[in-house]
């Protein structure tokens, strides 16, 4: 039973087996970690890793420097787990990976195994780019992390178009949707899977998401790489537009001013998932998070219109959530939810700028009717 978690993918974080965070000071010894943990059986000798973190630096005050952060890092490895985590064997190092499960290597292994079961999982695991922003300006590490980074990234995309691919054939469309979703999220250029997306959103009906697609992906090809959709993305597009015309529009023309984002933050699946199916019905676009760290990339990454945030998230509780963003001067309405007892929670929500505060359990109609009066 592994006794410490490390992730790789995204943010560099070392977790209790309970998943509380635990601090390693240097960033010599996350490095170090980083790239023993990738391969946590491997050996890598002592000079290949003091060569790899002070690649400027002559090779004795390598190897010196070297000595020192393994005496830093055992040291508080040792206060962490009593259990040796990192192995010395004469000349190399390695990590036990019985004692350490490193997020990288369970999405390999998913990945590898190529089946529905095991690239769900994998996909929703990838929770960023490799050590995203970790920059050691050591030339060897910093490239064996651009390296990294592009293979995982890579590997991620193709395990996204494959599960889509995988549940569309099974007419299983909402799922197919949402791993499109979270595949544009990690790369919104991809125009393939913006293609996929569209023609999932006219096989459930929803042509107005289809359309809001391709205007999603127009806008950013233009932003990004001042180019246009190719032609047969354009098609695509045209062919969408001519079925909506074939087609009644009374209900179309009610729903198009509710076309706006809405990010549902809950940890609790069953009311993620209710939450999501109410506003999709009502006509809203939705995405959706499961905690304050996943809303917080969302935000910065996508338009919403409106969030919809639960108090009581695992990490980071509703409130420190729209403190970011109040921090990094990104406006986004929102609505906190919350079962918790006393009115405290509820005076601070609007202290730091909360629209509306409703507390659970709540009706259908009155969601609606409040996220309606927010809209406008």
């Amino acid at each position: 039973m592994p006794v410490l978690n490390l992730d790789l993918l995204g943010d560099f974080r070392l977790r209790s087996e309970a998943g509380a965070l635990l601090g390693i000071s240097a960033k010599k010894s996350q490095a170090m970690l980083a790239y023993l943990g990738v391969k946590p059986s491997q050996l890598v000798s002592r000079d290949k890793m003091a060569s790899l973190l002070w690649s400027s630096t002559a090779p004795e005050q390598a190897r010196q420097s070297l000595r020192q952060t393994l005496s830093t890092l055992r040291k508080e490895l040792a206060n962490i787990s009593p259990k040796k985590v990192l192995i010395e064997e004469g000349d190399f190092l390695s990590l036990d990976p019985s004692l350490i499960r490193v997020d990288v290597v369970d999405f390999e292994s998913l990945v590898a195994a190529g089946t529905p079961e095991a690239l769900d999982p994998a996909t929703r695991l990838y929770g960023g780019d490799f050590l995203d922003g970790f920059q050691l300006d050591e030339e060897k590490f910093d490239q064996w992390v651009i390296a990294e980074r592009d293979r995982l990234h890579r590997l991620a995309l193709r395990a996204h178009a494959q599960l889509a691919d995988i549940f569309g054939r099974n007419d299983s469309i909402d799922e197919a949707i949402a791993v499109a979703q979270r595949s544009l999220r990690i790369d919104p250029l991809q125009e393939p899977m913006h293609r996929t997306l569209m023609r999932l959103y006219v096989k459930s009906g929803d042509l107005a998401n289809a359309l809001q697609e391709y205007d999603a992906l127009a806008k950013v090809l233009r932003r990004e790489l001042n180019v246009e959709p190719d032609a047969e993305t354009k098609a695509l597009h045209q062919e969408i537009l001519n079925l909506r015309k074939r087609r009644a529009a009374p209900e179309e023309e009610i729903l198009v001013d509710k076309r706006k984002t809405v990010l549902v933050v809950e940890d609790n699946v069953l009311n993620r998932e209710l939450t999501n199916a109410l506003l999709k019905t009502a006509g809203y676009n939705v995405m959706l998070a499961k905690d304050g760290a996943e809303a917080l990339m969302l935000i910065a990454r996508e338009h919403v219109d409106l969030m919809l945030l639960d108090v009581d998230l695992p990490f980071i509780d509703g409130h420190k959530v729209l403190e970011a963003l109040n921090e990094k001067g990104l406006e986004v309405p929102t609505i906190f939810v919350s079962g918790l007892p006393g009115e405290e929670i509820e005076v601070k929500a609007f202290q730091i700028g909360a629209a509306d505060f409703i507390r659970k359990p709540v009706k259908n109609s009155v969601l609606l009717a409040r996220v309606a009066k927010v809209m406008r």
